[in-house]
């Protein structure tokens, strides 16, 4: 690492206004960002001798130089990916099946228009909302309580719901608190004419991904639910399918793990098991030695520059 070697020639103000720089400049989310910012004010009140301050150079370096916000965009087209697959692989047909009905899934997923539920006991609102986000090419379905909301959920999936905080019955911090419970992937917006930081604060401890005062700017709305939409689509990438390929050596594992890259057009990365002693290889060590190295597989999507390459 470049500030281990430099840390003893660089004064402490230098190390730390080089990696502000790096955090300021460097294409990071708003939750890493502000890990970053907490482990660089903590190396202020450090002596910059110490093994701890080391440690922290590097772990900060480290952090603000992961692809966070690169990935490859998946190439679906079903029929390029059973050639590929044709080409390369000779029989197997009920594996390369099983590759091309996930693809097809996933194609199905992505090309459906994204699910919003607007939940808002004031017609007006409701129907201002519904407008903005059907011009924006969403699915919308406006209800006026919590109980129908929760009603919707039996018939739909819903990816982003947008729900007023005081109404009858079910308000939206209750609402907000099952929808949670039973659909923890969904992303839920406040959105209230009494907006205080008590309440602003309770909603997103509870979960909800944003919150917004009203009267409301129609280009927030837009944008804070395209945001969660972002956060959502991430959220699954990150999880990926995993497929379990079983057989002796020389049957093609490796290989179709290649063409399925190849085919989605993804990075590669293959990390072979064998000889591995110690978990740590591939998850990184404890931040509590100066020898801490992150993980496998933590190393190799910075090599390839890609938050989702095909493992």
């Amino acid at each position: 690492m470049k500030f281990f070697k430099k840390s003893n020639k660089k004064n402490h103000t230098t190390d730390i206004e080089d990696l502000r720089k790096m955090i300021d400049e460097a294409d990071l989310p708003v939750n890493i960002r502000e890990i970053a910012n907490q482990e660089l004010e903590k190396l202020t009140k450090m002596n910059s001798s110490t093994a701890e301050y080391t440690v922290g150079l590097i772990y900060i370096e480290y952090l603000v130089t992961l692809p966070w916000n690169k990935q490859t965009q998946d190439n679906l087209d079903i029929n390029r990916a059973e050639r590929i697959l044709n080409e390369n692989h000779y029989g197997l047909e009920n594996v390369k099946e099983r590759i091309l009905e996930y693809l097809a899934v996933r194609k199905l997923k992505l090309d459906r228009k994204y699910q919003i539920l607007v939940v808002d006991d004031d017609k007006i609102a409701r129907d201002n909302l519904k407008h903005i986000l059907e011009k924006e090419g969403y699915h919308v379905v406006a209800v006026a309580s919590g109980m129908e909301a929760l009603q919707q959920f039996q018939n739909a999936e819903f990816d982003v719901v947008l729900t007023d905080l005081k109404m009858e019955k079910i308000d939206g911090m209750e609402l907000l608190e099952r929808i949670k419970s039973r659909y923890p992937d969904v992303e839920v917006i406040m959105i209230t004419a009494y907006a205080t930081i008590s309440s602003a604060v309770e909603a997103i401890k509870k979960g909800a991904y944003n919150y917004i005062a009203k009267p409301f700017q129609i280009k927030d709305v837009r944008s804070i639910v395209r945001e969660a939409l972002e956060k959502r689509l991430l959220q699954q990438e990150i999880r990926g399918p995993i497929f379990c390929f079983v057989g002796p050596p020389g049957t093609g594992k490796t290989s179709l793990g290649k063409s399925i890259a190849q085919a989605l057009e993804r990075k590669f990365v293959r990390i072979s098991l064998a000889g591995m002693k110690d978990e740590a290889e591939i998850r990184g060590h404890p931040r509590t030695y100066v020898a801490a190295m992150p993980g496998r597989i933590i190393r190799e999507i910075r090599r390839v520059g890609s938050i989702n390459p095909v493992f």
